[in-house]
């Protein structure tokens, strides 16, 4: 499941991700994204992917920590391997990083970027938790882990 911060300020996280990676980087994948007319598709190093969504409710856990209100999204995809693309869309070279207090820890931060191909810049573009969905995000251990994220992005 991921668990997005409400109103997250997107301007202020390239500084903050020079502090994270110092401490809390653990890895990165770099995929492309295709959205067509009948889906949406992930083509990474070995595969062609087609992500079917499965849409759940969401909830709201207003005032989490601090001012912080987190959305849990226990939408999910399915994956199918497929052997084409549709001819006409839009891709996008996306850079995927993950952070994780500690590496035993079940719950990472991850933030994606875009990358520009003509500046090789990158651009974060999204940033949230995922945890698998059977973990009670109120754990007293998960929730101490959200929160001392939460604390270095304010």
């Amino acid at each position: 499941m991921k668990i997005y911060i409400n109103n997250f300020n997107m301007d202020i996280l390239s500084a903050i991700m020079e502090a994270l990676n110092e401490y809390y980087y653990i890895k990165s994948e770099t995929y492309i994204q295709i959205y067509g007319v009948d889906g949406i598709y992930k083509i990474d190093e070995s595969s062609i992917k087609k992500l079917n969504c499965n849409d759940n409710d969401i909830k709201i856990l207003k005032n989490y920590y601090n001012n912080f209100t987190l959305i849990v999204d226990t939408s999910y995809y399915t994956i199918e391997t497929v052997n084409k693309i549709p001819s006409e869309h839009i891709s996008n070279k996306i850079i995927k990083y993950f952070y994780k207090i500690n590496k035993q820890s079940n719950l990472n931060l991850i933030i994606e970027c875009s990358e520009k191909n003509s500046s090789n810049s990158i651009t974060p573009t999204d940033i949230y938790f995922e945890i698998e969905e059977s973990i009670d995000i109120n754990n007293l251990l998960i929730k101490k882990e959200i929160i001392e994220f939460l604390s270095l992005l304010n």
